[in-house]
Order: structure tokens, then C-alpha cells, then sequence
């Protein structure tokens, strides 16, 4: 009988990584998050620096050491600096704009002033985290910023200067994408390897996953409660008149159990 070497023995493997983002934008996100570390139904989260839960964050994470990755933010909230707050492309009133929502500045060309404002957020908001106490694992970010062809490399700088080398991919997995997109996937994937970086062999959202891949695949959590006080995967949010936020989603645990079968669990610092 023919012997399996490690690298056909790694390829039939399945070994999944859950990561909660947004720790830290809210309370109501931040305690789900820390419940569904303690119940086990995560292994990782990434941790927004500019959210409206960052001291509750901070001192519940202190229990995830090892688990808990930066989730860079241009897109909503604040802004920490004012090099960037002074920039009407990216910020109005003080808050992120748009810009970087979607796919539509991928190839847009950044000024050198916009490149330095971004470097100096970007570099603010992981700086934030480590003079905390944070040991950053990972690194991925608010609607998927670090996948734009223009700021990937000002983010990969970051990442460098503070020897962060794991990072999310682009979305990949089977059925989701049309051929631009895969061909965006696979391209993107490529820069990650050249410039040195390690990520998981899939990424999507825990529900676009009919089960485990073989290979690391990374399912994307965004752990809430309802008005019933259930732990949720948060798919949409409704904005009250009177300020409240309401979240809407499904039964957290049922997910985890449905999507995640009998594969492997494993933190991202193990990639």
C-alpha cells in the first residue's frame, strides 16, 4: 500500500477556523462574542479599534490572549487621527465616509497624501490594541477593506512593522463567485504568498459553507443577541428612532453544529 506524504495527508484534512469580527463595536456584540469564546463555539476574534465597547474589549480580552486578532476599520465610526479626520475623501463630521465600501475604489489611484493619512490610521488603530496589552494574531478588517488592490499595500506595511504575517483571504469558496471574481480571489492570494503572509485555504461567511473543505477554512461569525436575548449570528441590524439597535440573525450554536461538522478546530495563530 502506497504511504500518504504529510503535504496529500494535509490537503484531506479539514480543519476550521471561526472568527467573530467586530469585538469591541458594541456591548451587545463584545459580550456575545466573549460568551460564544467561553461556550466554545469560536476560535478567534478581531477587534475593531475605534468601537463604542472598546474598555469592555479590552478587559475581556485579556481571558483570549493568543485569540484575538485587529479588525482595521475605515469605513465606520471614528477616526483616531487627525491627519485622516482633515481628509474629506475618508472622513466627514468626523466619521468615516464610504469610500472603501464595495469594490468600486479596488483600482482607484491613492494619492500620496491620501496613502500617508491612511498609513498613519491604519498604524493608530494597531497601535491602540498592543499598548493595551493585545497580542495581535491576525489580521482582517471592516467590510473587507484589506482586500483593495490600492490599500493592501499600506496595509501590509502595518502588518510588517508590527510582525503580523496571518491574514484572511478573499472570499473563495465554491459557488459563490462568477469568473472575475474567482479570478480576483485567486490573484489576490498570490500577493498575499509573495509578500510573505499566511492565510487560511478558504474564507466566507459560516453560512455559505455546505460543509468543511478540505484544507483550513475560515468561517466568518458575527456573534449578537436578539430582543430575546439568544445568541445570534447577526446578518442585519435595525436602526430604532430612539437610538436602539436591533439584530436579526440565527441561532448561533445550530449554525456552528450545522456548518462546522466533525471538522478540526484550530486557532488562527496555528497557521
Amino acid at each position: 500500500m502506497k504511504q500518504q506524504t504529510g503535504a496529500e495527508m494535509k490537503q484531506k484534512t479539514c480543519r476550521i477556523i471561526i472568527n467573530a469580527d467586530d469585538f469591541g463595536q458594541t456591548e451587545s456584540c463584545t459580550k456575545a462574542i466573549y460568551e460564544a469564546f467561553e461556550s466554545g463555539l469560536i476560535t478567534d476574534t478581531t477587534m475593531v479599534a475605534n468601537g463604542d465597547a472598546m474598555e469592555l474589549a479590552f478587559a475581556l480580552a485579556s481571558q483570549m490572549q493568543g485569540r484575538v486578532g485587529v479588525h482595521l476599520n475605515l469605513t465606520e465610526g471614528t477616526a483616531l487621527t487627525p491627519e485622516i479626520q482633515q481628509n474629506p475623501k475618508f472622513v466627514s463630521h468626523g466619521r468615516f465616509t464610504d469610500y472603501f465600501k464595495g469594490r468600486g475604489t479596488y483600482f482607484l489611484r491613492l494619492s500620496k497624501k491620501d496613502r500617508q493619512d491612511l498609513y498613519t490610521e491604519l498604524t493608530a488603530q494597531v497601535d491602540r490594541l498592543i499598548d493595551e496589552g493585545i497580542e495581535i494574531s491576525h489580521v482582517d478588517s471592516h467590510h473587507h477593506i484589506h482586500c483593495n488592490w490600492m490599500l493592501a499595500p499600506i496595509i501590509f506595511r502595518v502588518c510588517r512593522e508590527h510582525s503580523i504575517y496571518r491574514i484572511r483571504c478573499h472570499k473563495n469558496v465554491a459557488g459563490r463567485f462568477r469568473l472575475w471574481n474567482g479570478l480576483y480571489a485567486r490573484l489576490y492570494r498570490f500577493r498575499l504568498r509573495w509578500s510573505g503572509f499566511r492565510f487560511p485555504d478558504h474564507f466566507e461567511s459560516i453560512r455559505m459553507y455546505e460543509k468543511p473543505l478540505a484544507g483550513i477554512s475560515e468561517m466568518m461569525v458575527h456573534p449578537d443577541y436578539n430582543p430575546d436575548g439568544l445568541l445570534i449570528d447577526r446578518q442585519k441590524k435595525e436602526h430604532l428612532p430612539d437610538g436602539q439597535i436591533i439584530a436579526q440573525g440565527q441561532d448561533l450554536e445550530s449554525l456552528v453544529r450545522k456548518h462546522s461538522g466533525n471538522a478540526q478546530k484550530i486557532k488562527y495563530d496555528l497557521l
